[in-house]
This record gives structure tokens, C-alpha cells and sequence, in this order.
């Protein structure tokens, strides 16, 4: 009983005499069925192993998939090709969660496992195949993600604890959805969870890593939210070191609990730990995309990606919260390959499980074994962000997969992924549309408000970085206007979301970056008329240099509805330089234009500007031709300004 498998236990007895006949006769009858079975199963693998014709990679599986008139739902696999030889499943055994694929060896190893175990039962040999890697203190792809740490005691990670009555205030904070200024998925059955917490005060020294990990994220995430949003007086000055002690612990657990086991709360704890990264103040996009990349596969590996409606050991509970986890696992690959510019993880993966239902929190239990039906997302609960933001990020993600691919995609294919991320923010629930933030008697307030925005400035990020290489040709040829007209209407919707920052937010990089690509596709735009002027641009330069000018202001200080200014170049080094980059580049065009602040017309948020002809739907009079046969009329490198902008100086570097 070490290992803990009560089920599996079987008195051997003394070793001395004969083996009993009924026992011997059973032993070879078990024998030989294993046998059997095993060389029916290999001849499959060999003889009857064929190709299933996978589901499309942008396939969004809904709880209505299955019902008529699913909308923007589409069809799953047939039942035929679900069964077939190839289609792996995903096993539970109470304490693993396996993915099994059809012609994986695992399953052989299996067998030859369950055959030594039949044919010699009185041997507890733990060398068997259980085809798990044993841990290795080497510096591999995971634990290189996390500062090359090394495994330590487990009385060292507990005595990191802090006592139970600091660590329940901590924890009810971080489930405190309304109040926490972080977004967190999610993705834990709180009740479940508490269960958990509980029986781990009475015995931390039979905790899991795992769990413990788990437990260690949660503080970190909390940590990170006081030396952010505000420190209370017992952390005051120490949370961002804390934040550093119990990301490396999280770290740790995971690296001694091995990931590749397949236990509880794997991809739950790596999850939290991603949010962590995610909501660091540096830029970390290329390890965040590196560490998605872990999670992704770590996530597969325990079978996420199969919808758990095919696997009867999976509670009903379990299989709800797992697609909650693997909504929130694929989102996080879209958005760091889009933030990054990397082609996403799940491009290479065939996925079927289905979106988690939009369902209350207070409507799950532990013993539940049907699920409500899934209200309107117009109803707001704790999944409503989670599968809105999954279905913009999805979409976002196709962006980052076609501007990586080293062959030249279709405008064609161009166009329909601009109506697909179009319709993916249009489909948004009213809820979770932002509303006029040129409007500074209403200030943007909250994490429901700001976590709107933060969609709101994804949205049009991904059209400026969809359209921004048709730019200049645009301008001249009708069948790229359209492009044209979507990258200046985005960038200046960018510098409106501007308005709803307050100063805390320009300390993120992603915001930085993301206000700096709408100032630049302006900057290109004024070039591109100086060099070539039409008598009919719209919006006039007039119009442009006043949104720039109003933005260079802000990046000096917030907006004027506060009691007490708060200075963004005070507060925010990086702020500085890009103001002083935005004031310089402000200087070459501002002579002859008014373009005081106060001189600014108001802008609409969702489209700033409503150009002539501007409309989501393409035309086929657009399609049939590939993008790189119809170079802009500008000499700019993309490339060079996202790495120049990525460096954070503003210093050096050309911009032209």
C-alpha cells in the first residue's frame, strides 16, 4: 500500500510452496486472454491503422453544437470517425488523466504491463513499463521556463507557508471575482477546492506537490495583485518580493510533482502560473509564448483536448471545469502568439471538446450529474468573460498564423479572417461593450470595465496588425482600400482606448505597445500624404495630428477627471522615453496645423471614424491574388519596428 492504490492491493502471502491449481489455472486462463488481447491489438495497430480526416483547426465546439441551428457553432467530427482506429480517449483512474492516442504504444505498454502483473503477481517489481519519465534534475523545456530552478525539500516548501489564518485571507481574496483586480479564469470548483484546503491544514505533509503548486499560485497571483493595485499595511514594501518567492515555489512543486504525470491540478497550477507571467509589468511575450507552448501540450497530454462527454469516468462536474481549463489553456496560446507574432501551438492540434456552458458558479456541485443548460451570454456569470474573450482570441490567433506562414497567404484568406475577428467583437454581449470613452464624466471604472477595454484595444490591435502592410498601396488602389480604411479607423479607435487608462496601465508593456503601434500606422499615414497629398483625404491631417497630439499629452499625465494629476512620465521610465519619441515625431508635422488638444473632436470608440465605403463584408471583385505580388509604395519594415518597439528604448533605430 506505498503507493496508495487501495484498489490495486493483493495480499501475496509467504513465498515458500506451491503456487495453489485453482490459482494456477486461473493465472493461465487471465494468461491467456492478455495474450490474446494484446496480439489482436498490435495487428490493429499495424493492419488497420488509416487516416481520419481531422476536423478543420478554427472548428469552435459550443454546448449547442449538437442541436440544430447552432449558428455560429459548427459541426463536430461524425460519430464514425470519433470511433474509428486513431481516435485516441482519455482515461481516468481516480488519480491520473491520460491521453491515450489510437496508435500509441502506450497502450502495448499497457498491456505487457497488466501481462507481468498477471503472470507474476507474488513480484511488486516497480521497474515495470509504466511509461512515465522519471524526474530529471536537468534543465529541461519546463523547468527552464522557470529560472532553471532546482527541486528542494518538501519541509522547505512547507515551512514557505505562511500561517493558515494570513494564507484564508489571502485565498478569499483571490475567489473575491468582484473585488480582485486581476482576471483570473475561472477554472476551480471553489467548493471542491476549500474541501481540499481544509483537509491540507489538518496533514501538509501529505499534500501533493501538485496541489501544493497550486496553492503557491494562488498566493503568488495575490501578491502581484497588491504590489500592483495597492499594498495593505501588513505587506507594505514586501509583496513583489513574496510575489518572487512563491512564483519560484510554484515553479518548484510543479518540477518535483513532474508534469508529465498526469496529476491533479497540473495544467490548473500551470495555468495560474501563465496569469502571473501574463500580468507582469516587463515585456515577457516571447517566454510567455514559450511557456503556453508547455502548457498546450501538458494540457493534451492529460487528454483536454478530447471532450470528456466520451469518457464515462469523468464526472459530470470534472467534465465541465475541464472544458473551462482547456478554453482558458487555448485562449492563453492564441493571445501570447498574437501578442508574440508566433504561429499558435493548436494549429497543430485537432480538438473537439466543446465550450463550456455559461453557468453560475452556485449551479455546479460536487455530486451534480446533469448539467443546467447554458444561458445567453447576455446573462453575465463567472464564464461569460472566459468564453466571449475565448471566441476574440480565437480569431486573434488566426492573425498571428497567417502572418507567420513563409508563403504569402490570399488577400482572399486575408479578408475572411478580418470578418472573423469583426464578427467575434460584434457578437459580444452588451455587457461587455465598452461604451463612449471620449465621455470623461464617466470614467472607466473597475475590473469588468478595464477587462472590456482591454478586448476593446485587442480588437483593434488585431485589425492594425492584420491591414498595416496594405497601408500605402490602399491609398491608391481601390481593391486594398478597404485595408487601408480598417488599419486608420483601428488606429485611431487604439488611441481612444487611450482616454480609458488610468496611469497604473501604461507600466504594462502590452499596453505600451499597443498605444505605440496606433500612433505609428498615424505617423505613416501624414508621411504618406506629405509625400503623395490628396485633396479629399479623410480624415484630414488636421484631424490626424489632433488625435497624436492629444495622445502625447496623455502619455504625460491622465485624464482630466481625476481630483489629484497623476504623472505618467513620473511614475513609468518606459512612459517617458515613448513620450519623448511621440513629442519628437509630433514636431516634423506639426507646423502650420492647430492641433491643440482642445481642438479635438470627439471619437467614437468602436469606429472612430466612418470612413466612405468602410463596411466588414469583403467583395469578390478583392479576391484571387496574393498579398506579397502588391508591394506598399513606402519602404517600412514591420519587422524592425515591432522588434524597435519591443526593445522599449525608443532611442535607436530607423523609422523609415
Amino acid at each position: 500500500m506505498a503507493r496508495g492504490e487501495h484498489a490495486a492491493c493483493v495480499f501475496h502471502g509467504p513465498k515458500n510452496g506451491a503456487v495453489p491449481v485453482a490459482r494456477r489455472d486461473a493465472t493461465g486462463d487471465a494468461m491467456r486472454q492478455r495474450i490474446d488481447h494484446l496480439e489482436d491489438l498490435v495487428k490493429n495497430l499495424i493492419a488497420e491503422r488509416h487516416l481520419v480526416t481531422p476536423p478543420s483547426h478554427d472548428t469552435i465546439y459550443t454546448p449547442q453544437s449538437s442541436t440544430a441551428g447552432a449558428g455560429l457553432t459548427r459541426t463536430a467530427t461524425t460519430p464514425e470517425a470519433q470511433d474509428a482506429v486513431g481516435v485516441g480517449k482519455t482515461v481516468m483512474d481516480g488519480v491520473h488523466s491520460v491521453y491515450l492516442g489510437g496508435d500509441d504504444w502506450y497502450v502495448v505498454l499497457q498491456e505487457i504491463n497488466e501481462l507481468k502483473r498477471t503472470w507474476s503477481q507474488e513480484r511488486d517489481d516497480d521497474n515495470d513499463y509504466d511509461f512515465r519519465p522519471t524526474l530529471s534534475h536537468t534543465v529541461d523545456g519546463s523547468s527552464l521556463l522557470f529560472n532553471q530552478v532546482k527541486p528542494i525539500e518538501r519541509i522547505e516548501i512547507l515551512s514557505t507557508i505562511p500561517p493558515k489564518s494570513e494564507v484564508d485571507r489571502l485565498v478569499s481574496q483571490f475567489f473575491d471575482r468582484q473585488a480582485f483586480p486581476i482576471a483570473v479564469p475561472p477554472i476551480l470548483h471553489v467548493p471542491t477546492f476549500m474541501r481540499e484546503y481544509n483537509e491540507h491544514w489538518k496533514d501538509p505533509s501529505k499534500t501533493s506537490p501538485i496541489w501544493l503548486g497550486l496553492l503557491f499560485s494562488i498566493l503568488g497571483i495575490t501578491m502581484l495583485a497588491y504590489h500592483q493595485y495597492g499594498e495593505p499595511p501588513e505587506f507594505e514594501g514586501i509583496s513583489e518580493s513574496l510575489f518572487q518567492l512563491y512564483r519560484m515555489r510554484t515553479s518548484q512543486c510543479l518540477l518535483s510533482g513532474d508534469i508529465a504525470k498526469c496529476l491533479p491540478y497540473t495544467v490548473e497550477t500551470l495555468r495560474f502560473n501563465a496569469t502571473a507571467e501574463l500580468n507582469r509589468k516587463d515585456d515577457n511575450r516571447r517566454g510567455l509564448w514559450i511557456m503556453t507552448g508547455v502548457v498546450v501540450r501538458t494540457a493534451v497530454n492529460m487528454g483536454y483536448h478530447r471532450d470528456p462527454s466520451h469518457s464515462p469516468d469523468i464526472s459530470a462536474l470534472q467534465a465541465e471545469y475541464r472544458r473551462r481549463i482547456w478554453l482558458s489553456v487555448i485562449s492563453m496560446d492564441d493571445m501570447a502568439s498574437f501578442l508574440g507574432g508566433f504561429p499558435r501551438t493548436m494549429s497543430a492540434i485537432y480538438s473537439n471538446t466543446m465550450e463550456p456552458r455559461n453557468l453560475h458558479d452556485w449551479e455546479l456541485f460536487e455530486d451534480t450529474t446533469i448539467i443546467p443548460p447554458s444561458h445567453p451570454l447576455t446573462e453575465p456569470t463567472s464564464t461569460t468573460y472566459l468564453i466571449v474573450k475565448g471566441r476574440l482570441f480565437h480569431a486573434l490567433g488566426r492573425i498571428a498564423d497567417f502572418n507567420s506562414t513563409p508563403n504569402a497567404g490570399s488577400y482572399e484568406t486575408m479578408l475572411e479572417i478580418d470578418h472573423v475577428v469583426y464578427e467575434a467583437y460584434q457578437n459580444f454581449p452588451s455587457h461587455m461593450k465598452v461604451a463612449d470613452i471620449g465621455d470623461t464624466s464617466n470614467p472607466v471604472g473597475g475590473l469588468a470595465s478595464f477587462s472590456n477595454l482591454s478586448l476593446l484595444g485587442m480588437y483593434h490591435k488585431g485589425m492594425c496588425t492584420l491591414h498595416r502592410r496594405f497601408l500605402g498601396i490602399g491609398r491608391n488602389d481601390d481593391r486594398f482600400r478597404f485595408s487601408h480604411h480598417r488599419c486608420i479607423s483601428s488606429a485611431l479607435a487604439l488611441l481612444t482606448y487611450q482616454q480609458g487608462l488610468e496611469s497604473s496601465f501604461y507600466k504594462l508593456s502590452e499596453t505600451r505597445q499597443m498605444l505605440a503601434l496606433g500612433a505609428m500606422v498615424l505617423f505613416l499615414e501624414l508621411e504618406l500624404r506629405r509625400k503623395a497629398p490628396e485633396t479629399d483625404a479623410s480624415p484630414d491631417d488636421v484631424y490626424l495630428l489632433q488625435a497624436l497630439d492629444k495622445s502625447c499629452n496623455l502619455w504625460a499625465g491622465v485624464t482630466e477627471y481625476l481630483l489629484t494629476p497623476v504623472y505618467v512620465i513620473d511614475t513609468c521610465e518606459e512612459a517617458r522615453k515613448f513620450h519623448l519619441f511621440l513629442a519628437s515625431m509630433l514636431s516634423r508635422f506639426r507646423d502650420g496645423t492647430n492641433s491643440s488638444p482642445e481642438n479635438l473632436p470627439t471619437i467614437v470608440s468602436e469606429t472612430p471614424f466612418q470612413f466612405p465605403g468602410l463596411s466588414p463584408q469583403y467583395h469578390q471583385s478583392n479576391l484571387g491574388f496574393v498579398v506579397d505580388k502588391y508591394p506598399v509604395d513606402v519602404d517600412f519594415d514591420w519587422a524592425t519596428w515591432d522588434t524597435f518597439i519591443e526593445d522599449n528604448s525608443y532611442e535607436t533605430g530607423p523609422i523609415y
